[in-house]
């Protein structure tokens, strides 16, 4: 396995993969911030009072429709948010390994290969 500084993350590769966990650790924030708006927010809440329609039925559609849709996006907020706690897992593993990698290297190992000038 090697690791190489991109930026503010780090490129981890081994045999048949390759992970920027900078972009692994953005993919998280973005989730957790978009779960996290989404939360602050009840599409319930947008319908209003009935007599702002004029007709009862209308509200009822729309408050029906607001409902549906709010769960629907409950749930969809619920699987972002398990994928958002699972890519902040793999971001801190990542990061676990390489610490554990980078405290095994005491000193350069191409050092006695590369000549002073």
């Amino acid at each position: 396995m090697s690791t190489v500084a991109e930026g503010t993350g780090s490129a981890m590769d081994g045999p048949g993969f390759h992970v920027d966990v900078g972009k692994l650790e953005e993919a998280a924030s973005g989730i957790t911030k978009s779960v996290d708006d989404q939360s602050n927010f009840e599409l319930r809440d947008l319908c209003g009072d009935s007599a702002q329609y004029g007709h009862n039925g209308i509200h009822d559609a729309l408050m029906n429709f607001c409902v549906r849709w709010s769960d629907g996006l409950d749930t969809l907020t619920d699987d972002a948010d398990s994928i958002g706690e699972v890519l902040t897992k793999a971001v801190a593993a990542y990061r676990a390994v390489d610490e554990a990698a980078a405290k095994t290297l005491t000193s350069d190992p191409a050092e006695h290969v590369v000549e002073d000038d």
